[in-house]
């Protein structure tokens, strides 16, 4: 299982909002059995005149001596975590691929 620290700025984390993350972005992890794998998640809720209700989830993913960062925003939270999920696994998947191609083009 990967460690998935999460916090909130101006949004104080729920239980339900910590089970939508761990569902969402720790299935997105649990496909990559990379070792070792540690997940930062910052939930943020910004009100202001230029942007009026906009909320961002930032992942930050530190795979081995590399880094997977994403940033989705939406109007609501749960919206903004499935744009993260689906972006992250996007981007393990790139990670992935790059590191199994470098391992099969070193053996031959």
């Amino acid at each position: 299982m990967v460690d998935i620290k999460i916090s909130g700025r101006k949004v104080a984390i729920t239980q339900a909002l910590r089970e939508q993350v761990e569902s969402k972005i720790g299935g997105a992890l649990k496909v990559f059995d990379i070792k070792p794998m540690t997940c930062d998640v910052v939930l943020r809720a910004d009100k202001g005149h230029a942007s009026p209700d906009r909320c961002t989830c930032e992942v930050t993913v530190f795979v081995r001596d590399n880094v997977v960062r994403v940033v989705a925003a939406a109007q609501d939270l749960e919206i903004a975590i499935d744009d993260a999920a689906s972006k992250v696994t996007r981007q393990l998947r790139k990670y992935k691929t790059r590191v199994v191609d470098k391992r099969q083009r070193s053996k031959k």
